[in-house]
């Protein structure tokens, strides 16, 4: 137990006025969502978006096919705050798989080398069946951005190798502190491995087994995770939010795609069945960041707040978003405090 008495007479006095509240948000479909895949005629009016890999085959991304899903934030959470004034308390996105018990559920996050030819003195054999479903941010390049791009617009620009290797306007990427995106769509050719914001999950079906049609694929975005902070604050003082779902399941038969059933995902988009559309819920501190209980006002009862759920080593008290609750976010929040 922390002596709170000798803290709140420390710091009572440094309370001050300092606009913030904690907020849910909630939407029920995207405002956009789009089929980012080359060889699409009805782009952002698609019924099913298919997420496959093309696997090492030239002219084409590995991550071939991929869903983009955008929500326009600014209805239900203020916009154009400044980045640091929005700090994630969590975020869930779901999709809805629509083929029926042709995709192995895969849970768990698989090497890129796992898909190297089997030759390859670096190949290391996948454990478990199937890959798994992944979530991204989005990055963009050839003019488009976050405020630009539309579902309808441009797939692409000049491919790398036709006839549409690295071309993409708006790419499944990893985003670093300085807002640099490194496309992850030909990361087996390139080989290097990427860790997305989020691995798809259900509770509805074991590791191993087929997805049934209709079953809700959870995308749990841990706030501690410092990638997942910054593209959420980047994008809710935006008042948009991009996400890209894929997964490197090839998209026919042998290691790179052939012949045979197919058995990577197929999801449901806002012009499919009603119901079963991707959706975001998201909890959302904005304002100050010590501002622990969100009241508009800096004040001890922020700091008893904060004590709380530290002692209690909720998740809310990860202030310096490492994953972990100890005594270093006790320190980064009696450091915003006093500031």
């Amino acid at each position: 137990m922390f002596t709170k008495v000798l803290a709140a007479g420390t710091l009572l006095g440094l309370s001050g006025s300092a606009l913030a509240q904690n907020l849910h948000a909630a939407f029920a479909q995207p405002s956009l969502d789009r089929w980012m895949y080359p060889f699409n005629q009805t782009p952002g009016r698609e019924t099913l978006a298919p997420s496959f890999g093309a696997i090492l085959q030239t002219g084409f991304d590995d991550r071939d096919a991929q869903f983009i899903v955008g929500f326009n934030s600014g209805g239900q959470v203020p916009a154009g705050l400044g980045a640091a004034s929005y700090h994630l308390v969590s975020a869930r996105l779901t999709v809805v798989v629509m083929n029926d018990l042709q995709v192995r559920y895969d849970e768990s996050w698989d090497s890129v080398t796992s898909l190297y030819d089997v030759g390859d003195p670096q190949y290391v054999a996948d454990t478990d069946a199937g890959r798994p479903i992944e979530v991204f941010a989005a990055g963009y390049r050839n003019g488009q951005s976050l405020a630009g791009f539309i579902e309808t617009s441009p797939f692409g620009g000049a491919p790398i190798n036709s006839p549409a290797e690295g071309a993409r306007n708006v790419f499944a990427a990893t985003i670093d502190e300085n807002g640099v995106a490194t496309d992850v769509s030909r990361q087996v050719r390139l080989r290097f491995d990427a860790m997305p914001l989020a691995i798809g999950t259900t509770t509805d079906v074991a590791p191993g087994d087929l997805i049934p049609a209709g079953t809700v694929i959870t995308f749990d975005l841990l706030a501690c995770n410092a990638e997942v902070g910054r593209h959420f604050a980047s994008s809710l003082n935006a008042g948009k939010i991009n996400l890209v779902g894929t997964s490197l399941e090839p998209a026919s038969g042998g290691p790179g795609g052939g012949t045979g059933d197919p058995t990577y995902p197929v999801f449901s988009t806002k012009e499919g069945t009603p119901g079963y559309t991707a959706t975001l819920t998201l909890d959302v501190r904005v304002g100050e960041a010590a501002d622990f209980d969100g009241d508009g006002t800096v004040d001890f009862f922020d700091y008893d707040a904060f004590v709380a759920a530290f002692e209690a080593g909720d998740p809310s008290a990860d202030f310096d978003q490492d994953c972990t609750v100890d005594f270093f976010d006790y320190d980064a929040f009696v450091v915003e405090f006093i500031g």
